[in-house]
């Protein structure tokens, strides 16, 4: 490894860090992206729209585009003014989701009992679906929550790896090839 590569470990160290004390401390802040993502699916349908218009005079295909306008506009306005319903609704069907697979997961390791021999990490792993897709269901925002500080512990222990490494690579003899 060359020495001179120090210093993007920190960096990279210090942005997991950044990134982890901002979710530490606004847990919240996934309801704002979730604003963020609302608009720009608004303003991508407002431009998909200018050019379904701007084919229409032209005489070209327009048809599909303005409805992909339209779609994108109608979504991009309720996730824009209603961020955290969006996002319980998604949340709920993605716990809908994790359940049915879990319950499947479930399945699919009993009937595999005597035909493989690991099945008992198929029936972890749905066990683990199944808590998260009913944990999800019946409290998303709760769930989210405790997603998102796992996330951010898990950037946390990432930014302090790294700047350990990037200082160890600094110190490190730098080794020819």
């Amino acid at each position: 490894m060359k020495k001179n590569n120090w210093f993007m470990f920190i960096v990279n160290g210090l942005i997991a860090l950044l990134f982890s004390l901002l979710l530490f401390q606004n847990p919240e802040v996934i309801v704002t992206l979730t604003k963020y993502f609302g608009f720009l699916l608004l303003a991508g349908g407002l431009i998909l729209l200018v050019i379904a218009f701007a084919n229409k005079k032209k005489e070209k295909p327009h048809t599909w585009l303005l409805t992909e306008a339209i779609a994108a506009i109608l979504i991009g306005a309720v996730i824009s003014f209603y961020p955290k319903n969006t996002l319980q609704i998604f949340l709920v069907l993605v716990g809908i989701w994790a359940t049915v697979m879990g319950l499947l997961q479930i399945i699919l390791a009993v009937q595999m009992k005597n035909k493989v021999t690991n099945h008992g990490l198929f029936t972890i792993n749905g066990v683990i679906t199944l808590v998260f897709g009913l944990l999800l269901f019946f409290n998303p925002m709760g769930t989210m929550r405790l997603l998102i500080y796992l996330i951010a512990l898990l950037a946390l222990v990432a930014g302090v790896l790294m700047i350990y490494l990037g200082v160890k690579v600094k110190g490190a003899k730098e080794t020819e090839k």
